[in-house]
C-alpha cells in the first residue's frame, strides 16, 4: 500500500504530496464535488490543518476526515 509522506496546504484546495515510492504531484481535494464532511475543508483554517496520520500513511483533518494515498496517488498531477 502506497503511503503520503509529506503533504503541504495549497490554494485551491489542493495538496502537494509526496509518496513513499518517490512520486508526488498536485492533488486537487474539491470539497464541494465530495460533499458531506468535506465541506468542512471549505474553511482555509480546517483545510491547513492538514496532517500526516502515521498509522495509516494517509493525510486527515481535524474531525475524522481522511483521504485514501492510492485514489491521491491515481489522481495526483
Amino acid at each position: 500500500m502506497i503511503r503520503i509522506v509529506s503533504a503541504e496546504p495549497l490554494p485551491g484546495y489542493r495538496l502537494k504530496v509526496a509518496f513513499d515510492d518517490g512520486t508526488g504531484g498536485t492533488f486537487a481535494v474539491e470539497p464541494e464535488r465530495r460533499g458531506g464532511v468535506f465541506l468542512k475543508l471549505l474553511d482555509p483554517q480546517v483545510f491547513n490543518a492538514v496532517k500526516l496520520n502515521p498509522d495509516f500513511g494517509c493525510v486527515e483533518w481535524p474531525g475524522g476526515i481522511d483521504l485514501c494515498p492510492d485514489v491521491m496517488r491515481s489522481a495526483a498531477l
